[in-house]
């Protein structure tokens, strides 16, 4: 009877997988092996409405881009030509990933973050002194990321005479117009990350106002 069970159950599982519509899920399974730099930063993806599923997805891969390997130069997001020009490429990959990963660890701290504190959600008070733990832990993770975001941009820019600009899953990567803005300060976590951080102080404060 067991083997009866196990075999009938064997053959639904296989028929659900081989039916199944890669379209109803949201990503696309990879069948190749990856290990490179380039291919973990390809898996990054943008969504309209994240989710903490979806924002873990990207921190893992993210996380394991900035630690593994480049790709051979011939397989870089942009040509290469020489090795001075690989460098800044390399710093300009490094800048990106760490940015993505700042932008990804705010987003991932905001989800525990409960914005607005009234009166009558006092039942919920300790629900959002913890989350607000939570969420001040991820923003300094954030930070960290800037800070090394930073310190590659300036690396990438002090290589001079090679513009670099990239394309992955179909979309043009300006690397140029990021650094850009970084050096300029148009483009400042720091700022964001001060500004949440701030706000959590501020309701902390306003629970324990309401608390006496």
């Amino acid at each position: 009877m067991k083997i009866l069970y196990y075999s009938g159950l064997f053959l639904f599982i296989l028929f659900n997988l081989s039916t199944a519509n890669v379209r109803e899920y949201g990503f696309s399974p990879k069948y190749e092996k990856i290990r490179y730099k380039e291919e973990f930063y390809e898996l990054y993806t943008e969504w309209l409405y994240s989710d903490l599923d979806s924002i873990s997805r990207n921190i893992f891969y993210l996380e394991l881009a900035a630690v593994v390997p480049f790709d051979d130069p011939i397989k870089a997001l942009v040509p290469i030509t020489n090795e001075t020009q690989y460098e800044k490429y390399k710093n300009v990959v490094l800048m990106d990933i760490c940015r993505l990963l700042t932008k990804a660890y705010i987003d991932y701290g905001y989800q525990y973050m409960k914005e607005h504190i009234y009166f009558y959600n006092r039942e919920f008070f300790t629900n959002y002194m913890e989350g607000y733990a939570i969420a001040e832990k991820y923003f300094i993770d954030a930070r960290n990321y800037w800070a090394k975001t930073i310190d590659f941009a300036k690396t990438a820019d002090s290589i001079k005479g090679w513009h670099l600009d990239g394309e992955f899953q179909g979309r043009h990567k300006p690397f140029e117009n990021t650094l850009f803005r970084i050096k300029t300060g148009d483009l400042n976590y720091y700022k964001i990350i001060d500004n949440l951080l701030y706000r959590i102080n501020k309701n902390r404060k306003i629970i324990e106002s309401v608390k006496q």
